[in-house]
């Protein structure tokens, strides 16, 4: 088991960072400098499967709605959510924040340590930050954060992604 996480984890971290990419700022519209809106509807959260014996998830390790309040936990502050998508038993959220990359590094050190999962890796490079946990080494609810400097020049653009891997 751990070899096969050890294995999808750079996948997973490729995944976050193309999907912050992909989620960066908005280009400004030709006549008034406004970002544009998207016009593409809300996703909904996926109903919990029928055979997770109630719990949401399948195999006792955390709920939908664990999922759900892991997510507004790891909302960073002073933030809007740029997009979010939700497959399965997996939540991808995107963020921009005004506050800086290291001022995101304190708050999410805090913040993932506070909803008692284990941080199993930190990296930092250029600016960005990124944490991968989960509840335990053998566990499958967690999931990575990564902050990376915007390309407006100041604030930040964030990547969480929080599921069961079942």
């Amino acid at each position: 088991m751990r070899h096969a996480r050890a294995m999808g984890m750079p996948l997973v971290v490729a995944l976050i960072l193309l999907l912050a990419a992909c989620g960066g700022a908005a280009s400004p519209s030709a006549d008034d400098g406004e970002p544009e809106q998207s016009t593409a509807s809300e996703p909904s959260v996926a109903p919990a499967s029928s055979d997770d014996n109630g719990d949401g998830n399948g195999n006792g390790n955390g709920s939908s709605g664990d999922l759900d309040q892991l997510a507004q936990d790891l909302t960073p502050p002073n933030s809007t959510e740029t997009s979010r998508t939700t497959a399965g038993e997996v939540i991808f959220v995107s963020f921009e924040s005004s506050d800086s990359p290291e001022s995101l590094r304190d708050f999410y050190e805090d913040a993932i340590a506070d909803t008692g999962l284990e941080v199993f890796s930190t990296t930092s490079a250029q600016g960005s930050f990124s944490w991968i946990f989960a509840e335990s080494d053998s566990s499958s609810f967690g999931g990575v954060v990564t902050v990376v400097p915007s390309g407006t020049g100041s604030g930040s653009n964030v990547a969480v992604q929080i599921g069961t891997g079942s």
